[in-house]
């Protein structure tokens, strides 16, 4: 058991869906940490927050790792605040980052290269598809231009130095996507672009979207990563189960189209059955381990009741703060251990290929990072 737990203690960590922090000179700390340790709006009662388990897990990270153990919350500039990063991502030995670069917090955030610089480790990028989408809609006033401007940038895309897409359907007309022809398609486009949103919430363009970019993403030998189930409060969760996502599925990726699906809690199982049944589809547990750290062991077991090991990967959708990233791995680790240990019937050296395989070896091959993470 203490050599299982060594082991994992040092493991790598390829953290492949997380997203930007923020720099260290923001005031109030102790109430941004309860801010990002809830899905809630910001109109959720911060005493209620700060009654979570998950706050009080950034709160002791925040004191072990803290540069004045007096003042462990006070704000910090550069270089006292790269150290402390250095100290969180080095402890829970974290080597590369991939953020999915759709979400910016409100407060001054770092860009990709600040952002390697304060952690101490390489970078890289996710492109998100209906963040570009909307982008593309401000320049083009009709479907054909505004389609074949966003679908050339979509090719384009591992060129441009992005190791990944990413959907966020679910958060915007659930996980039920179903083919849709170019004349409905572009019906969608007009109400959008006529209704003065720029937020993206059209279906059937949603759907045609994800159905006709498919191809794009499978030439270029990438990943698609899905948002499902836990996340914001304006996610309706019950469409985000990805069960309804089986004739998606079924069309693309027997045809090689690698999907991820992402944070997946409570529809953990549903993943790992959907994981253990068809081919080139990969899950996670993120953000459970660190918003909801006491379920992470249980969830984990449950996650991988069907799935095979080579299929459930390490992330953190963390975001801000390193406390957030640290409490994920932190939580992650430990399930690993408790998991292992339970199973006498397995040898140690095939419990640690699959320990690697979970953490960073299974992400560094999908996502192609196996040349920078030389481990």
């Amino acid at each position: 058991m203490d050599d299982l737990s060594e082991f994992v203690d040092q493991v790598p960590l390829l953290d492949h869906h997380c997203h930007f922090l923020i720099d260290g000179k923001v005031p109030n700390r102790d109430d941004r940490l309860a801010q990002v340790s809830t899905e809630a709006d910001k109109d959720y009662p911060l005493a209620d927050t700060k009654n979570r388990l998950a706050y009080h897990g950034f709160l002791a990270l925040a004191k072990e790792f803290a540069l004045d153990a007096n003042n462990p919350l006070a704000a910090m500039n550069d270089p006292g605040y790269a150290t402390y990063n250095h100290r969180i991502f080095g402890h829970f030995h974290f080597k590369e980052l991939l953020i999915d670069t759709g979400f910016v917090p409100d407060d001054p955030i770092l860009d990709l290269d600040q952002t390697a610089e304060l952690v101490g480790i390489p970078v890289k990028a996710i492109y998100r598809l209906e963040t570009h989408a909307e982008d593309f809609m401000l320049e083009h006033d009709n479907f054909a231009a505004w389609w074949q401007a966003f679908s050339n940038d979509v090719k384009q895309a591992k060129a441009h130095g992005f190791v990944g897409f990413k959907s966020i359907a679910a958060y915007r007309v659930g996980l039920h996507l179903e083919p849709v022809n170019v004349i409905e398609a572009a019906a969608g486009f007009d109400t959008w672009k006529h209704s003065g949103e720029k937020r993206l919430t059209s279906k059937p363009l949603i759907d045609y979207m994800l159905y006709h970019v498919a191809p794009f993403i499978i030439a270029q030998d990438m990943p698609l990563q899905f948002h499902v189930g836990y996340g914001d409060a304006d996610t309706d969760m019950y469409l985000g189960n990805p069960l309804l996502m089986r004739d998606y599925l079924k069309a693309f990726t027997k045809k090689g189209l690698k999907v991820v699906l992402l944070h997946c809690y409570p529809y953990h199982r549903e993943a790992g059955y959907l994981a253990s049944v068809f081919p080139n589809l990969y899950f996670d547990i993120s953000l459970l381990d660190n918003l909801g750290p006491s379920g992470a062991s249980r969830v984990f077991n449950e996650a991988v009741e069907l799935a095979p090991y080579t299929r459930i990967l390490f992330a953190s959708d963390a975001s801000t703060y390193p406390e957030m990233y640290g409490l994920a791995a932190r939580q992650f680790k430990q399930a690993l251990v408790a998991h292992f240990n339970q199973l006498p019937f397995v040898d140690l050296a095939q419990k640690k290929a699959w320990i690697n395989a979970i953490c960073w070896q299974t992400s560094a091959k999908l996502y192609h990072q196996e040349r920078e993470l030389r481990v």
